[in-house]
């Protein structure tokens, strides 16, 4: 295919906007988190920049249409004369602006903003909330040559409608260097790996799980032995991104990692002997069975799980943290 220019990727950028004039919570809000004026970063910080501070992600509408409409003297916006609107003007870089150019003069979220200033600057308190946002494919698998795939968004609304709105969504791509997203929704390989595009409109988000492979060979895994359920998934895994699996680890690297994973520990000298001397045929799976009794494994994994559901003193007290912490240890013993 011909080589695709970010104007061009705009020009070719689906029309989204829903009949009538644009609906600020709808579509204004979606512009700003797909511009990235209301993430942290940028005006989304808890103190703004330059003295515009918009709410993070747009979770206080209300307050973001004050924001743009009756601070600064209300020069933000211009409905007498729209393209004269600060919010457009330092967007598309006509005047200085820190945050550089957002977006391109023929883009759907200049033609979005221009409409509702120019409309009157209302603000729409019955807007339908969105309640579903579809995207499709949710995951993909390509191996070169292949080095693209088109990601669509729809929303679906209270009221029963719903509409494209790939080109006022956020797309947000995990990995450096692995992918771009263009304007238009469309993933364009940058190096090999895996990706996951988070695609944000207004308070939805879907992730989308891409990996971009070499031409490689699907190995063949008729032969290799499937113990459990956790085998079975893993190399339907392998399979998919054509990855051959680890020969079997020695004994000796089997209860390093075992006490590593299980209880963040290594095994003491004597432990470690005694397995390696062990000839029974299941002396692994009867490890995994006694490092899972033990309580180091609750404790070590109750620190972890503390974590991802960040149990601190910035949420808890001391005694709630501590509190918090024995109580999934407890269900992890």
């Amino acid at each position: 295919p011909p080589m695709r220019t970010p104007l061009l990727a705009v020009l070719l950028a689906p029309a989204v906007a829903a009949a009538g004039p644009p609906s600020f919570q709808t579509d204004v809000m979606a512009v700003l988190s797909r511009a990235g004026c209301n993430s942290g970063p940028c005006h989304g910080n808890l103190n703004g920049k330059g003295g515009f501070r918009l709410s993070l992600r747009g979770e206080n509408p209300a307050a973001d249409f004050a924001t743009l409409t009756r601070e600064q003297f209300a020069r933000r916006v211009a409905p007498h004369a729209s393209d004269e609107s600060l919010i457009l003007r330092k967007a598309v870089g006509h005047v200085p602006h820190e945050g550089g150019v957002r977006f391109s003069v023929l883009s759907t979220e200049y033609s979005v903003l221009r409409d509702w200033v120019a409309g009157g600057c209302r603000f729409d308190a019955d807007a339908p909330k969105v309640v579903k946002l579809d995207v499709a494919p949710r995951r993909r698998v390509l191996v070169d040559p292949a080095d693209r795939v088109k990601l669509s968004a729809v929303a679906h609304f209270a009221d029963g409608t719903s509409r494209d709105v790939t080109g006022l969504a956020a797309f947000d791509p995990s990995a450096v260097g692995v992918a771009k997203v263009l304007p238009t929704g469309e993933v364009v390989r940058e190096g090999f790996g895996e990706v996951v595009v988070l695609v944000r409109f207004l308070d939805k988000q879907v992730p989308v799980r891409l990996a971009f492979l070499p031409a490689r060979p699907v190995p063949d895994l008729s032969g290799v032995p499937v113990n459990n359920d956790v085998d079975r998934h893993v190399f339907a895994l392998l399979t998919e991104m054509r990855l051959k699996p680890s020969e079997l680890c020695s004994d000796s690297v089997f209860v390093r990692r075992a006490y590593l994973d299980a209880c963040g520990t290594t095994p003491a000298a004597d432990e470690a002997r005694r397995f390696l001397a062990d000839p029974a045929p299941d002396k692994r799976a009867k490890l995994v069975d006694e490092l899972l009794a033990r309580p180091e494994f609750a404790g070590y994994w109750a620190q972890k799980w503390s974590d991802l559901l960040r149990n601190d003193e910035k949420a808890l007290d001391r005694k709630g943290v501590q509190v918090y912490y024995e109580w999934i240890k407890g269900w992890l013993a």
